[in-house]
C-alpha cells in the first residue's frame, strides 16, 4: 500500500531527468505532522502518516532531516482482507537529496524489510531486502539523481511549481525503479476535510523502469503558498482509484480560504466522482 501510494506522489527513456531547481531541506519544519484518510469508491481502507524529525545520533552528522510515514489498513480491511502495515524512515541532505531509506513492512504474517543507501554506485542502487529474516537483495539500474519514494514527495514540495514547469524524478519504489513525469497544472480551489484551500495542481504519470506497460496516473493538490502542503491525491493502482485526502495538519500552518466548505460557489469537490 504505502508503496504504491507514494508512487502516486510520483514513457520511461533511459536518459536521467535534466537538473530542477535547487531544493532546501530548511523550509520544511521539524514537527510537521500530517495525516491522510485513504479510500476506494467513498470507502474507508485506511490512513497514512507523514511526520518531520530532527536527525538524532550519529544521523545529526549525516543529514538535515528524517521524513517518517506509516500506512495501515482499517479496521475493516484488516478483518476482512488482511492487515498490512508499513513504517519508513528517510535521512535525507540540506539540499533534499536522499542519503538513507528505511522501511519495514507487516503483510499479515510476512515481516519484510528494506534498506537502501544512496547515491547509487556505478549505475546501481544496492537494496538490503529481507523477507521474515531471510535476505533476498535487489540491484537495480539507477541514475546518480535516483530517488526514494519520500524523499521525492519532499523535493516536490520544494519546486518553485509555476504553470506549465515539467515535472521529472527517477524514483525507487516497492523493490522498482520508476519514472515520474508531468507537469504543473492550474490554481484551483478545492473542498476537503479541513476546509477549502487554494491549491496547485500537479499531474503526474509513473511508469516502471523495467516494464513500460506498468503505469501509474495521478492529480496532487499542494496548498498554493510557501508550505506546499498536500491536501489531495487520486490515482489509479492496479485498477482501482485511490484517494487521499489531509484529515490532520498539525505544525503544518495551514491556512484555508474558508474553514466550511460552501457547496454554492462552485469549487470542485476533490475526487467527486468516486464519492466523498
Amino acid at each position: 500500500m504505502v508503496a504504491a501510494l507514494l508512487a502516486l506522489l510520483l514513457a520511461a527513456p533511459a536518459h536521467a531527468c535534466p537538473p530542477s531547481p535547487g531544493v532546501r531541506a530548511s523550509r520544511f519544519t521539524p514537527g510537521e505532522q500530517l495525516r491522510f484518510r485513504l479510500d476506494v469508491l467513498g470507502a474507508d481502507v485506511g490512513s497514512f502518516d507523514l511526520v518531520v524529525e530532527t536527525p538524532q545520533g550519529a544521523d545529526r552528522g549525516r543529514g538535515a532531516l528524517v521524513l517518517r510515514s506509516r500506512a495501515k489498513t482499517s479496521a475493516f480491511v484488516s478483518t476482512n482482507m488482511g492487515r498490512y502495515e508499513a513504517f519508513v524512515a528517510a535521512l535525507v541532505a540540506p539540499d533534499l537529496a536522499p542519503i538513507r531509506y528505511r522501511e519495514e513492512i507487516d503483510e499479515g504474517d510476512t515481516h519484510r524489510t528494506q534498506q537502501v543507501e544512496f547515491p547509487p554506485r556505478d549505475g546501481k542502487l544496492h537494496v538490503a531486502v529481507t523477507k521474515d529474516g531471510q535476505p533476498e537483495p535487489v540491484e537495480l539500474d539507477a541514475s546518480p539523481g535516483a530517488r526514494d519514494m519520500v524523499s521525492a514527495l519532499y523535493f516536490l514540495r520544494g519546486q518553485p511549481l509555476k504553470t506549465g514547469q515539467p515535472l521529472c524524478a527517477e524514483v525507487y519504489a516497492a523493490r522498482r525503479m520508476w519514472r515520474m513525469e508531468g507537469s504543473v497544472g492550474p490554481r484551483e480551489q478545492i473542498d476537503t476535510p479541513l476546509g477549502r484551500f487554494a491549491a496547485v495542481r500537479l499531474d503526474i504519470i509513473a511508469t516502471r523502469a523495467d516494464d513500460p506497460d506498468v503505469r501509474r496516473a495521478a492529480h496532487v493538490w499542494l496548498t498554493d503558498d510557501d508550505r506546499r502542503v498536500p491536501v489531495a491525491v487520486i490515482g489509479d493502482v492496479k485498477g482501482k482509484t485511490i484517494r487521499a485526502q489531509l484529515v490532520e495538519a498539525a505544525g503544518a500552518g495551514l491556512k484555508t480560504a474558508s474553514t466550511r466548505p460552501e457547496r454554492k460557489t462552485g469549487a470542485p469537490r476533490v475526487g467527486a466522482a468516486i464519492g466523498r
